[in-house]
């Protein structure tokens, strides 16, 4: 919650500093902070209002899907190196959360044991959502690779990619940032795209 409020904040140094904990953060604890609730979504809005790629301004009629806000705020200085750290932290927020997962051994008592064993844990049918309040997406938990490639590709691929195109058409250190963005959403979509397919 609190790097979230910080790579939104209009301290340019705070932003910066709040993407150095987030990298650590990611080499500590990827796979919890990418799966955590909210986690996910609510980290790619906060990428989404810093960059100004925002995936519900595309839907109105006439608009180019993303932004150039975080270009007006950045100041002159520093806005193309903030720019860059901005794009290659995402890089590495995606690369985690696509990351496959490693599988799990085989053991065959364990099918008999997820059938007939009573659950060790409170409401353990939870994920059904019977009698809880209605599903809220952005807070909702994506714990493996799959619901997070999902939601991306539906939520969020066209306004990123169309962000993306325009930092690589700047060149420099953005344009070299946006293009190991593009390699990390080749290699992280690979396989849900081939899914969603006919």
């Amino acid at each position: 919650m609190y790097i979230r409020a910080g790579m939104t904040h209009l301290s340019v140094d705070i932003r910066s500093d709040t993407l150095n904990v987030l990298d650590w953060l990611l080499d500590v604890a990827g796979d919890e902070t990418v799966s955590c609730p909210g986690g996910w979504m609510k980290t790619l809005n906060s990428f989404s209002a810093m960059l100004g790629w925002n995936p519900t301004i595309g839907s109105a009629a006439g608009s180019k899907g993303w932004t150039t806000a975080s270009k007006a705020t950045l100041g002159a200085a520093k806005g193309g190196h903030a720019q860059s750290r901005q794009i290659q932290a995402l890089a590495k927020f995606l690369q985690v959360g696509f990351k496959p997962e490693a599988p799990t051994p085989y053991k065959a008592q364990g099918y008999w044991d997820n059938i007939y064993r009573l659950p060790r844990r409170s409401n353990p049918f939870s994920y059904l959502n019977l009698f809880g309040p209605a599903r809220d997406e952005e807070g909702e938990m994506y714990p493996d690779r799959e619901s997070r490639q999902t939601i991306f590709h539906k939520r969020w691929s066209s306004a990123i990619a169309k962000g993306m195109e325009e930092a690589k058409r700047e060149g420099g250190a953005v344009g070299r940032a946006a293009a190991s963005l593009d390699q990390v959403l080749k290699d992280g979509l690979e396989g849900c795209i081939r899914q969603s397919e006919p």
